[in-house]
């Protein structure tokens, strides 16, 4: 039984990443899309807005900050429900809420497939972000799956499920990002198609297929007697200095870090490619094919050789130095004249990514009681939602202000910083 729930474990957070990560590569020409399309008046605030702050005089900065505002809206939810769903598993069982949740995301992608106008594409990333706080209940299945010794392999299993629908996702939203879903469903074509329903239908089938599975093969991992009776709060982040482990405040705070600058780097990476070095959704969906194999590799492979073996500190420090360099790379060795170092350093920051998700997990895990692993997880999981849902606008801003390859030396300063007190912490 633990075995066939690893494995849908790891489909499930797959599902989710993909959902998410579709459209990466489809962010530019989405928004201008919805620009030619105009009348939408939550639209036409947004735009207002990104003029006031001098989009007039960069109208191809305006794209940057819509794509920032999404990737926002989407995290944000994230954040509020990840320990939520995180503490409502503790209570009412982790199969449950993986059930509802896995509805809700496919309800979400529904919409966005309809979404013939700004607000209900919106609407659809509100419902998926809400929705995509199951990642910290599937975490917290895992650990329930999983002894100490092997708790590493198994958050590198869910971290290889992210790997790999990062690596799906915008592959499949690039390829398809010509597709018309009319030709295929001449059914569908009176219904307000657009340039990324084939993408959403893609999402849609893989939400049904995990809605599926959860339903009729998942087994409850989490035992009755391990099941919370009563809390003190309705949301889990009231309870932050009520919980046994003290540590997981410093190691969701060094998690919050680099997510907020790993993911300020990937959104930003989208809008590099396009503008800078005029990729194509195609090979932009193309790099991140290549960002998300090294991923899985990492986590699938090395992660689970070393696990047990090598302390989770030692390798997220390791982590941290193949950001470091990979950021240096692109600084330096990535520009339209000289581009040959572009790829070299995406692999460095691939590895670095790699080694660091899994090893701050287990770390957040191993520290926490059995009965509080949803509710520590979802507090975990939800600081990097919250370092995703500002990261996006965060780093459009400083894009839009200051230049693309001031993001990269903004991420690179932090990953140095959380590294150093990483490093000073646990000497």
């Amino acid at each position: 039984m633990q075995k066939k729930n690893t494995f849908l474990l790891f489909f499930i957070v797959f599902a989710d990443m993909m959902g998410f990560s579709v459209i990466f590569p489809l962010f530019p020409e989405t928004i201008k899309f919805f620009m030619q399309v105009g009348g939408d008046p939550f639209f036409d605030l947004l735009y207002s807005f990104a003029e006031a702050l001098g989009g007039e005089a960069k109208p191809q900065y305006i794209i940057i900050l819509f794509g920032g505002i999404l990737g926002s809206i989407y995290s944000i939810l994230q954040f509020i429900f990840s320990p939520v769903w995180g503490k409502m598993s503790d209570h009412y069982g982790r199969r449950k809420i993986l059930l509802f949740t896995s509805l809700g995301n496919f309800l979400g992608y529904l919409v966005w497939f309809f979404s013939t106008s700004f607000s209900l594409f919106v609407l659809s990333r509100v419902i998926t972000g809400a929705m995509g706080g199951n990642i910290s209940v599937a975490s917290a299945a895992m650990a329930d799956s999983t002894s100490r010794e092997d708790r590493a392999k198994g958050m590198g299993m869910i971290g290889a499920g992210i790997g790999l629908g990062f690596i799906f996702g915008p592959t499949l939203g690039g390829v398809l990002s010509g597709v018309e879903v009319g030709d295929w469903f001449p059914l569908l074509s009176g219904y307000g198609l657009t340039i990324f329903s084939s993408s959403a239908l893609v999402s849609i089938i893989v939400a049904l297929v995990n809605l599926f599975l959860v339903f009729f093969v998942f087994k409850e991992s989490l035992p009755d007697f391990e099941k919370l009776k009563s809390e003190r709060n309705i949301h889990p982040f009231l309870d932050l200095f009520h919980i046994g482990y003290r540590g997981l405040l410093f190691v969701s705070f060094i998690y919050l870090a680099f997510i907020f600058s790993f993911s300020g780097f990937e959104f930003s990476l989208n809008f590099f490619l396009n503008e800078t070095l005029e990729f194509t959704p195609k090979e932009i969906g193309f790099t991140f094919l290549y960002i998300g194999a090294i991923i899985i590799f990492i986590q699938g492979g090395v992660i689970r050789r070393i696990s047990g073996k090598v302390a989770e500190v030692k390798i997220a420090l390791t982590g941290v130095v193949f950001l470091v360099f990979g950021y240096i790379g692109l600084i330096f060795l990535a520009n339209p004249s000289f581009a040959w170092g572009l790829f070299p350093s995406l692999g460095l920051l691939a590895i670095g990514s790699a080694l660091l998700h899994p090893s701050l997990s287990s770390m957040a895990s191993l520290g926490s009681s059995p009965e509080e692993q949803g509710k520590n997880l979802g507090i975990f999981r939800s600081f990097g939602s919250l370092g995703r849902a500002i990261s996006p606008l965060s780093f459009a801003l400083v894009y839009f202000g200051y230049g693309e390859y001031a993001v990269f030396i903004v991420a690179l300063g932090i990953s140095l910083l959380f590294g150093l007190v990483l490093r000073y912490y646990y000497r």
